[in-house]
């Protein structure tokens, strides 16, 4: 039985955390954007223009685009070890967006 006042809640997350905490978590700094690899973007290199700064995640002027097979590949290496903790992606204004994404 989970702790008093959480009843069916799971995992070792806070309950107090706001949109916010993402400054304070984001793996910005931690991405080698230089080598960042998407495969099947329509447009060379802008797989690596929609990692962004948490200030700018919201900037839908930069994003990416599959060419023909409506499928992106990324390789996203990254400076030193990270824990993953989330994941935001964002469609676009005309509601597209993935339809299922793995990690």
């Amino acid at each position: 039985m989970g702790k008093p006042g959480h009843a069916g809640c799971d995992g070792d997350h806070n309950h107090d955390d706001t949109p916010e905490m993402g400054l304070q978590y984001s793996l910005y700094s931690k991405i080698d954007i230089e080598n960042v690899e998407c495969l099947n973007e329509a447009i060379e290199d802008s797989g690596k223009c929609v990692f962004k700064p948490w200030e700018e995640r919201l900037n839908i002027e930069k994003f990416v685009e599959s060419d023909a097979d409506e499928e992106l590949l990324f390789n996203i290496p990254f400076t030193g070890n990270i824990k993953l903790k989330g994941i935001i992606v964002v469609g676009g204004e005309d509601q597209s967006h993935p339809s299922k994404m793995r990690l």
